[in-house]
């Protein structure tokens, strides 16, 4: 039997080990290519996001300008998704001979509402906003949460546009115009609403915000809180509960009561501009109160806020689409409420 060189030995060797290296390292380059084309596909995910976000962000910019005349009028703001658009129908009714529809921005969370609402109501303006949540959102659950915090931040790059802004809830019924009361404020920066029963609590959905360095500044840290509680709850479902002491309404009233950044403001009673514990309140009692709005809160779920309205004729929306333009009249036009 003939040995085999030790020369040829080491060659094969030397080639098995070669392509085993070869072959190692062609599969930890198509791994780091695999991982690269990853990066890129969720940065090219994220930046189109990011694009997208800011592009609908630039649109309600540019509304609010246009519409406040660069800051020199208030502007009328809320934000709706598509499960408020009846409440939205309702208060257009009942505001339309107030003349303040030339000054009102809805910020809706879909294309869809923005374009019923221009369309039913050419006088005033729906842009839509990328990243509002649709549906049915339960106070101080997380869809609603998230709601408030893409609201928040929206809000603070209108006010640092340096335009007034009023901010309001659909699910209201108007008596009568407040603008004026509310501008009648002049030597304050911030203009709040009280809460029933709750002290040292203001109502988050209702305010007037003078463009003051003050204002900004509140709502510059009541952003940052969000957005921190937005990174908290970011991967719990929307229907999650979250603790009463972690919502806008809680921040934004800390930040008011302590009067951060030297902010000046004035507390609307719920005498004047009366909130959902006005339907408590004895027959004999309502009638000694003239408020300028009702504010329909104090009850959970859309549906039994319109069941309440309906109830008391607090609801101006015909179930054909058209305007109950009778109770109209009778609680604009006479103030039977």
């Amino acid at each position: 039997m003939k040995t085999v060189p030790r020369s040829l030995l080491l060659l094969g060797v030397l080639t098995a080990l070669t392509l085993f290296i070869f072959a190692y390292l062609s599969k930890k380059v198509d791994h780091f290519q695999q991982q690269e084309l990853l990066k890129e596909d969720i940065s090219s995910t994220t930046h189109d996001r990011f694009d997208k976000m800011t592009n609908t962000t630039n649109h309600v910019l540019s509304a609010a300008m246009r519409i406040s005349e660069r800051g020199q009028k208030a502007l009328f703001v809320t934000l709706i998704n598509d499960a408020f658009l009846p409440f939205t129908f309702s208060w257009l009714c009942n505001t339309q001979g107030m003349g303040i529809h030339n000054q009102v921005l809805f910020i809706t969370g879909d294309k869809e509402s923005a374009r019923k609402i221009n369309e039913k109501w050419p006088a005033v303006t729906a842009v839509y906003l990328d990243g509002v949540h649709s549906g049915n959102q339960e106070y101080s659950h997380v869809g609603y949460v998230e709601m408030m915090v893409r609201r928040s931040e929206i809000l603070l790059q209108i006010l640092e546009k340096n335009i007034p802004i009023f901010l309001f809830e659909v699910d209201c019924m108007w008596i009568r115009n407040p603008l004026k009361n509310l501008q009648s404020y002049s030597d304050v920066d911030m203009v709040v609403n009280a809460v029933s029963e709750r002290s040292k609590i203001i109502a988050g959905g209702f305010l007037y915000l003078h463009p003051t360095e003050a204002s900004k500044q509140v709502w510059r840290a009541l952003t940052k809180q969000l957005t921190d509680l937005r990174k908290k709850i970011k991967n719990s479902p929307d229907t999650k509960l979250i603790s009463e002491s972690e919502n806008d309404q809680i921040y934004l009233s800390q930040l008011v009561f302590s009067n951060y950044g030297g902010l000046k403001f004035k507390i609307l009673s719920t005498q004047e501009y009366a909130d959902g514990k006005w339907y408590k309140l004895s027959k004999e009692k309502r009638e000694q109160l003239k408020p300028y709005l009702i504010n329909n809160n104090w009850v959970i779920g859309n549906a039994a806020k319109i069941k309440r309205a309906k109830e008391w004729g607090h609801w101006f929306l015909k179930d054909s689409g058209e305007c109950d333009q009778d109770r109209v009249q009778r609680v604009v036009g006479q103030g039977l409420v």
